[in-house]
């Protein structure tokens, strides 16, 4: 079973639980949208009642809402609340409005035929299923025109884009997280997180790969199931866990290897439903080559693609005063963990001065940074790089052997940037620091950077000029030819909206990143932070400066002024030898 369909089923497993159960998080308030029922449901259970013959307009108002908020044969229940003409425009898949309330929202008569339906705005989701939180607590209002129709009341008038109006337990009960699969640098399958109402999800998991690839990774990744391309009938039949594609003949490529990529992307996104275990894909009836291969296929491997992975038998290296020791992640936190420290260092020593330490991918160069100085160290030499800006973050490196550091700019201008070195070039005097496109970092102070496994993102926390406002942005990597970095996606996504402090950084996962922040200036303490928008608090470490992975949540690091932490559990435990962790590629 690959990683991405056991967390699909694992999504759906504790969606059921979650629907049964409350107080399941340090902070359910700042939990906007985990994915609840199973994952495909083409039969609905539950249909609510239509209209009744005498119901008041806030009756039907407030019917309307409910069904609208059920997937399947809720949506023709609640058409029943409007007029005729009303009915047939009306798109329950546009603008989904998050709110404390749902149904039980504030409605108000402001004339004979109108009514003012306010709520506790949460988030909202947009017609591709993007959901975009609150970042505080405001109110949404919404004019719905009623009137009457052989007696009865109905409604005749919704704000434009309207959709459906939801408490975030009906959000939860509606829709699900599931990954949109891109390809990104050396055929990595780069993850785009939208929400999904879960019947008919074959086909909606198909409809949603099809179009353009998000704004915040453009020029990162490319998908050959672009603009144009269609189902030939909107539908896709599931059969014996075989989900059955049939494109129309228009705008597919006829090229060998772009036909490789639509079926990795399809199989990658489709695979995730829980009912589908391969796919076969046609074109108006005709088999896509494959190139000697038999569809149907099940997995990503028979094309040719492979999950994007950490480095393998690179070492972490445990900071012991100014020393770097490579350790066994298995006997960090262990009654023999005491003989690390007789081990000698792999680096040249590294002054304390230097307090944010990045290991290249395959360990064979050390990076620090202190205040505006950033060095590079190999196992018999260091020295720094030419100088280029100021105030900068914490070095971090790619899969393809680019050092990466945030900073601002020197001189006349203190834009916030982002440059980078070839750490292929040594010495480091030959190899300058040259700065990349990130226009949206004008004006800001980068505060933290970490590049994902696959090549094809940064992950930034900036500031403004006086240190506040504070944000969380996913931006694509853009390359050039040769793959090296040239700049930033233009148009970043922002995470996490309510946490108004942020310092720091890390890749969890393809999807996901932790943080450490806070709602406000309170101590700071880690979250876990998806593409989806999912915000979930861990226990508070006082002090925190750094947070760090050994790979996923359950692995997670935390370093304060003079010591260094390791989840056990539900809590945090003090490891109790050396004061920071440095891990390869993170």
């Amino acid at each position: 079973m690959t990683a991405r369909r056991a967390r699909a089923l694992l999504g759906a497993l504790l969606a059921l639980l979650l629907s049964g159960c409350v107080g399941l998080h340090a902070d359910p308030r700042i939990q906007p949208g985990l994915g609840v029922g199973p994952a495909d449901r083409d039969e609905v259970g539950f249909i609510p009642p239509g209209p009744q013959d005498g119901s008041s307009p806030e009756a039907v108002i407030r019917g309307f809402l409910r069904a609208a908020g059920v997937s399947g044969q809720g949506v023709a229940v609640a058409r029943t609340y409007l007029t005729q003409s009303l009915a047939a425009s009306w798109n329950p898949e546009d603008r989904a409005v998050v709110t404390e309330e749902g149904i039980e929202a504030f409605l108000d008569q402001v004339a004979t035929d109108t009514y003012s339906l306010s709520g506790t705005l949460t988030g909202t989701v947009d017609a591709q299923g993007r959901y975009e939180p609150a970042a505080s607590a405001t109110r949404t209002t919404a004019r719905i025109n009623v009137t009457q129709v052989a007696g009865q009341w109905r409604i005749s008038g919704l704000p434009d884009g309207f959709g459906r109006w939801l408490s975030k337990a009906a959000f939860r009960q509606l829709m699900t997280p599931y990954d949109f699969y891109y390809v990104g640098p050396d055929d990595a399958l780069v993850p785009d997180v939208r929400y999904v109402a879960t019947d008919k999800l074959a086909t909606r998991l198909t409809r949603g790969e099809l179009g353009p690839a998000p704004a915040y990774l453009g020029g990162a990744v490319r998908t050959d199931l672009g603009p144009g391309v269609r189902l030939s009938v909107d539908a896709v039949p599931v059969e014996g866990g075989v989900a059955a594609i049939d494109l129309a003949a228009a705008h597919v490529s006829a090229d060998p290897a772009a036909r490789r990529r639509m079926w990795a992307q399809l199989v990658a996104t489709v695979t995730q439903a829980p009912n589908v275990s391969s796919i076969a894909i046609t074109v108006e009836g005709a088999g896509l080559d494959l190139g000697g291969l038999n569809p149907p296929v099940s997995g990503i491997d028979a094309l040719g693609f492979q999950e994007t992975a950490a480095p393998v038998g690179v070492l972490p290296l445990l900071r012991l005063g100014r020393g770097l020791v490579p350790t066994d992640p298995g006997r960090i936190g262990q009654p023999d963990q005491g003989g690390i420290a007789e081990q000698p260092s792999a680096y040249p020593r590294i002054e304390r001065t230097f307090t944010e330490l990045a290991l290249a991918f395959m360990g064979e160069e050390v990076a620090a940074v202190a205040e505006g100085e950033l060095a590079r160290f190999r196992a018999s030499a260091g020295a720094s790089v030419p100088n280029f800006g100021s105030n900068l973050t914490g070095p971090a490196y790619d899969r393809k052997g680019f050092l990466w550091v945030g900073g601002r700019m020197s001189g006349g201008r203190h834009d916030g940037a982002v440059w980078v070195v070839d750490s292929g070039i040594w010495p480091p005097a030959n190899a300058p620091a040259r700065r990349i496109t990130a226009s949206w970092l004008a004006g800001r102070r980068p505060v933290s950077i970490a590049i994902a496994l696959d090549g094809a993102r940064a992950a930034v926390i900036s500031t403004d000029d006086k240190g506040r406002d504070a944000r969380l942005d996913i931006a694509g990597i853009v390359r050039d030819d040769l793959g090296a970095p040239a700049g930033l996606a233009e148009s970043p996504l922002r995470l996490a909206p309510m946490l108004s402090t942020l310092r720091d950084v890390v890749w969890l996962s393809e999807s996901d990143v932790a943080v450490l922040g806070g709602e406000t200036k309170q101590a700071l303490r880690p979250y876990v932070v998806t593409l989806g928008q999912q915000v979930t608090p861990l226990p508070e470490v006082k002090g925190a400066e750094r947070i760090v992975t050994l790979g996923g949540e359950r692995r997670l690091f935390v370093r304060t002024a003079d010591e260094l932490y390791m989840r056990a559990g539900g809590r945090w435990a003090e490891v109790g030898v050396g004061d920071d962790l440095v891990v390869p590629g993170r």
